[in-house]
């Protein structure tokens, strides 16, 4: 019985050049994950709340007003490293981008901020294990197809799940970066689903202002318009996808 002749691979591919392929793969997952330990480690996640963002409104509105170029800036950069790392702080940030910024400042920066997290997840998630999928794809028809479905809709799935806000936001990236959807229609399909609700939360927040965390005042401002009209907008958002799927049919 003659010898098993060697894998192509692993003659091609010496020991260290493997180790620095799986440490490629893996190395934004560990940097995200990094992310989140630290967040939870050193408070930050519980410390972006309404309630202490009513009382520091008053020096970020100032910081933002002294450097404003360095203030989107910076925002737009901690709300993609945040919420790339599935940190639950999209809704907090986006109220606080309104509040600080106004609408027509701090949409765009939520909007760059949120589509940039999410394509910071999506890679991670593709790099690290869609070639594991695509393996189990090739022995599974079923998972093949699915994988190939996705990626020829991948642009009006992604952009239905985008206006729809009920939707996993970090759920859907994750998703989208395992079955390796390709990424310009998963950007573009990320960037415009995100307008609706950049404008509304953003809006949202300007128009709370410092009743973000008092009960009394947040039920006084409700009755505002400028808190009728995003919660009326939220909730049309919500019904776009039936309504999208019954005009298709149609």
């Amino acid at each position: 019985m003659s010898p098993r002749a060697p894998d192509a691979t692993t003659t091609l591919q010496p020991p260290a050049s493997r180790w620095r392929s799986v440490v490629a793969r893996f190395a934004l997952v560990a940097a995200l994950l990094a992310v989140a330990l630290a967040a939870y480690w050193t408070g930050l996640a519980q410390t972006l709340s309404p309630e202490l963002l009513s009382r520091e409104q008053d020096q970020l509105r100032a910081a933002a007003a002294a450097s404003p170029v360095l203030s989107l800036g910076l925002f737009v950069l901690a709300y993609a490293v945040l919420t790339g790392a599935c940190l639950p702080v999209a809704l907090v940030l986006s109220l606080l981008g309104g509040a600080v910024f106004g609408v027509w400042s701090g949409a765009p920066a939520v909007l760059l901020g949120g589509t940039g997290g999410a394509i910071l997840t999506y890679a991670a998630a593709r790099s690290a294990f869609a070639p594991l999928l695509v393996r189990l794809a090739e022995r599974d028809v079923r998972l093949q197809l699915l994988i190939a479905g996705f990626g020829r809709s991948a642009f009006r799935y992604i952009l239905t799940l985008r206006l729809f806000p009920m939707a996993p936001f970090a759920l859907v990236n994750v998703a989208s970066g395992l079955a390796a959807v390709p990424l310009r229609p998963y950007a573009l399909a990320t960037l415009a689903g995100g307008v609706p609700t950049a404008l509304i939360y953003t809006g949202l927040g300007a128009g709370l202002g410092s009743s973000l965390g008092s009960e009394q005042s947040l039920v006084a401002a409700l009755r505002s318009p400028q808190i009728v009209l995003p919660l009326i907008g939220l909730t049309l958002l919500s019904l776009a996808p039936a309504l999208i799927k019954r005009a298709r049919r149609s």
